[in-house]
């Protein structure tokens, strides 16, 4: 009961809302972020787990600084990271089709991953801190629930459409979320 309560919190729900289209969209996409690697950018598969290295370094620098930033500004900070990512995948259709343009797109978008998760985690701490647990458990079910399905769907469209399908669901979930999030621009407890 008390987890659902916290859907009565407008804070809480565009939270949730915004988790479940970024996680959702990114794992749609990244779950295929080596073959897209292959196939869109030319990188020879023996350099893609360097490249996965980097991502993984890009994300935890992006976690660094939109700790920093969320600190100052909550909702500006995870507006960014949200645009950002929104940009980064479908752009890979466009400049990703050189290896140089598809690492540099590789690189931003594990920087603005790296900070889906304080992100939206802080999110959830300013929208409810009379509920902090409640709604930070049901913040974790939405998010883990979501990396699965996202991940399943991305595979349908892999097999039935083409690579270029998973970057546009995942930029296409992901700007729905800046959407979301824009709306709680006027929230006191997130600002």
């Amino acid at each position: 009961k008390l987890l659902m309560e916290q859907f009565r919190n407008p804070g809480v729900r565009v939270g949730i809302i915004a988790t479940v289209l970024i996680v959702f969209g990114h794992f749609a996409a990244y779950t295929f972020v080596s073959p897209a690697l292959q196939k869109l950018s030319g990188i020879d598969e023996r350099y893609v787990g360097p490249l996965l290295f980097g991502f993984g370094v890009a994300g935890m620098t992006g976690n660094f600084v939109a700790g920093s930033a969320l600190s100052r500004r909550v909702h500006r900070s995870v507006l960014v990271i949200s645009v950002a990512l929104a940009v980064a995948m479908p752009l890979f259709l466009l400049l990703g089709q050189t290896a140089v343009g598809g690492v540099i797109l590789l690189i931003v978008w594990g920087l603005s991953y790296g900070g889906v998760s304080v992100g939206l985690q802080t999110w959830m701490i300013k929208a409810a801190p009379q509920a902090v647990e409640a709604a930070s458990s049901l913040w974790v079910a939405v998010f883990n629930l979501s990396i699965g399905l996202g991940a399943l769907v991305g595979g349908v469209i892999v097999d039935s459409l083409t690579i270029q399908g998973v970057l546009w669901l995942g930029g296409a979930c992901v700007l729905l979320a800046a959407l979301a999030i824009w709306t709680a621009r006027t929230n006191d407890a997130l600002r």
